[in-house]
């Protein structure tokens, strides 16, 4: 859980930044909620190496260099991420990426208190992604530092299949974008093309097998509180990541959040449910018209359940019992998790007015001893 610069910011960054959203973390009360890592991605090295090969901070955007900026968020209860690309240059500054170069910037990295690494997949014509990221992996390793590792390439190699060995997380599609279901037109193009959340999200279903403990799937960032969305469409998209057991890094700008946005990101019953420490990704269990059911398996035994409606008016979402693995005969005891009440028990199933692009997200208790 934590924050990164790209989606609002992108190369528009500096130290006074980076260390005011590590304050508001702190000051908002995200960082007692679980949020920890300020990730500083694109636009933060230099356009060229120094003499001994070795990557080097903006000198106008980070005067004091990244050792002073990380050594500040950590003096916050909070760990520093940063980032580079496995091609020969960043995607979009042109600055120098690590081909070639894994061992000496891993090295960097471990010397400046780094403490997750994102890898991007620009500018790496005929390279093989797992040999790569395997490189940037063992280099890592050798440093004795603890580092969260991030591959982002988009998804274009199924790095689900491969990674778990190598990476923390791996990204299963292109860039999330500020919207409901723009990008459809290049959604299937390879390159990190960013769409919508939820295509992102309908992308995600057939790939929960894959994650576990330590080796998570990443369907990108939160766009939770930025202007594309609706705070119900933020709400849903938050509720939704939970469900898949997905990291919650958002992007927002912290210092200026509205109490609604607030108040999202800061619902640790559902932050509950996204780090419930079995692991298991949920995936999609009920389809009906617009409506759906997402499901997650808790690790005591109790299910955490979305009811999603893609229309766009307010709609009826049903769930059986039967789809969340339970018997029609049960009456089992239902949380609101967003109402944070409880719902009493309900027998055969449940059923809500879910508002148009909006969520009713429940947990459903283990059956009594008697049912």
């Amino acid at each position: 859980m934590g924050w990164n610069s790209w989606a609002t910011y992108e190369l528009k960054i500096d130290e006074s930044l980076i260390r005011a959203t590590a304050d508001a973390m702190v000051s908002s009360g995200m960082n007692g909620a679980g949020y920890e890592y300020i990730i500083v991605d694109a636009g933060w090295k230099a356009q060229n190496r120094d003499a001994e090969g070795r990557l080097r901070a903006d000198p106008n955007k980070f005067p004091s260099g990244i050792k002073a900026l990380a050594d500040y968020v950590h003096s916050k209860g909070l760990k520093f991420g940063l980032y580079t690309d496995a091609g020969t240059e960043d995607c979009v500054s042109g600055a120098p990426g690590s081909k070639g170069f894994e061992d000496k910037d891993a090295s960097s990295f471990a010397d400046w208190g780094v403490d997750y690494v994102k890898e991007d997949w620009c500018n790496t014509g005929g390279m093989s992604a797992q040999d790569a990221y395997t490189k940037m992996s063992r280099a890592m390793q050798v440093t004795g530092r603890p580092m969260v590792f991030s591959m982002c390439e988009w998804g274009d190699n199924k790095p689900w299949t491969w990674a778990a060995p190598v990476a923390n997380l791996w990204r299963t599609t292109g860039d999330s974008k500020d919207c409901w279901d723009c990008g459809r037109e290049t959604m299937n193009k390879p390159g990190g093309y960013p769409r919508g959340w939820v295509l992102i999200l309908d992308a995600q279903n057939s790939l929960a097998s894959f994650a576990g403990p330590g080796h998570w799937n990443d369907p990108d960032m939160l766009q939770v509180g930025q202007r594309g969305l609706t705070v119900e469409e933020s709400r849903a998209h938050f509720s939704l990541w939970a469900i898949l057991a997905a990291p919650l890094i958002v992007t927002n700008d912290l210092r200026s959040m509205t109490p609604e946005i607030h108040k999202i990101l800061l619902n640790r019953e559902v932050i509950a449910v996204d780090q419930d420490s079995g692991g298991i990704e949920g995936t999609r269990v009920r389809v009906e018209g617009h409506s759906e059911v997402w499901m997650r398996s808790l690790s005591d035994g109790s299910r955490a359940v979305v009811l999603f409606n893609r229309g766009k008016s307010s709609e009826t979402v049903h769930l059986q019992w039967v789809d969340i693995g339970r018997r029609a005969s049960q009456s089992l005891p239902v949380r609101d998790l967003w109402k944070h009440e409880d719902a009493g028990h309900s027998k055969g199933g449940y059923s809500a007015v879910v508002p148009a692009h909006g969520v009713v997200m429940i947990r459903v208790g283990v059956p009594d001893t008697q049912n």
